[in-house]
């Protein structure tokens, strides 16, 4: 019988010539090549494409040797079946530390009161800040008798610390600040209406409006201290930042007047500069009303 394919020059027939090294067989990338798979499924020719034994040395349709490529084919296979266990094991160790982390995450912000220990920091805020604002009434107007411009300027200055270390999140921030400015003032009242023996409540629409000024007051300049803790830890962190409401309303600016083919690093460094503004800009308005309606009346 002839011999259908022969090599070079040597003339030796290689059709029938043994295999020393098994052609291994490619295999679907996340499914471990077993030794049957690599050893019966057939393969393709890298030379003619043709489908041929996977224990061919020569191709049957090209006439290619293929015993060279064997070593070759030999070290993908292997580098592939490692790959595929480098997967797996990524997989697992993914599915563990997901585990890990969603069991060691703290409670949400505004979840509620399930964080006992957090309710009860935010309690003795507001009591402080309360007492403190209280105090101040009493020492100046009930036992120095100073002017109410000094008042009005101490319970300014009063909540800004407060601000400072008070609740991160906007919701809590107001919360904080509607609350104990109202507590605040009514209990002012309480305490003039028994030491000068008049109503506890405002009389007529010039008071009602005065009360609310000191109200509002009192609860931008703990808002203002808020701002100012924010716009000093995006300084310090600009990581953190990305949380905060200033820095959400920025990235919505940015995002509608981005030019186009802008990149991700200068997008990133036009809401940070448009943050820094909005932060500013807030800050220096909230103060300026808090002042406003705090001591403008004595000015006009």
């Amino acid at each position: 019988m002839q011999c259908p394919v022969k090599a070079g020059k040597s003339g030796k027939c290689l059709s029938s010539a043994p295999s020393s090294i098994p052609l291994k067989a490619p295999h679907p990338v996340g499914t471990p090549a077993s030794a049957s798979t690599l050893r019966e499924a057939p393969l393709n020719c890298p030379f003619c494409d043709e489908e041929i034994k996977d224990r061919a040395t020569v191709c049957k349709h090209c006439g290619r040797d293929l015993l060279i490529l064997r070593p070759v084919l030999d070290r993908f296979a292997d580098i592939e079946t490692r790959l595929v266990a480098v997967e797996t094991a990524l997989h697992t160790l993914s599915g563990h530390v997901d585990t890990v982390r969603t069991n060691s995450l703290p409670p949400a912000a505004g979840s509620g009161f399930g964080d006992f220990a957090a309710v009860r920091r935010m309690v003795g805020h507001f009591v402080a800040l309360v007492a403190l604002l209280l105090i101040a009434h009493w020492v100046i107007i009930g036992i120095l008798d100073l002017n109410t411009l000094v008042l009005r300027l101490v319970s300014i200055l009063i909540p800004l610390p407060f601000g400072l270390t008070g609740p991160r999140s906007l919701r809590a921030t107001i919360g904080m600040a509607a609350t104990a400015s109202v507590a605040a003032v009514w209990g002012m009242l309480v305490i003039t209406g028994a030491i000068d023996h008049v109503p506890v409540l405002p009389q007529g629409t010039r008071d009602w409006i005065e009360t609310l000024e000191y109200v509002a007051s009192i609860g931008l300049a703990y808002g203002s201290g808020r701002l100012v803790a924010e716009w000093w830890a995006a300084r310090k962190s600009p990581a953190k930042a990305g949380h905060s409401l200033v820095y959400e309303m920025a990235t919505l600016l940015a995002r509608s007047s981005a030019p186009r083919n802008e990149t991700k690093v200068h997008a990133k460094q036009r809401v940070e500069a448009i943050a820094n503004w909005l932060n500013i800009m807030a800050l220096m308005v909230t103060a300026a009303c808090s002042i406003a309606t705090g001591v403008g009346r004595f000015f006009h």
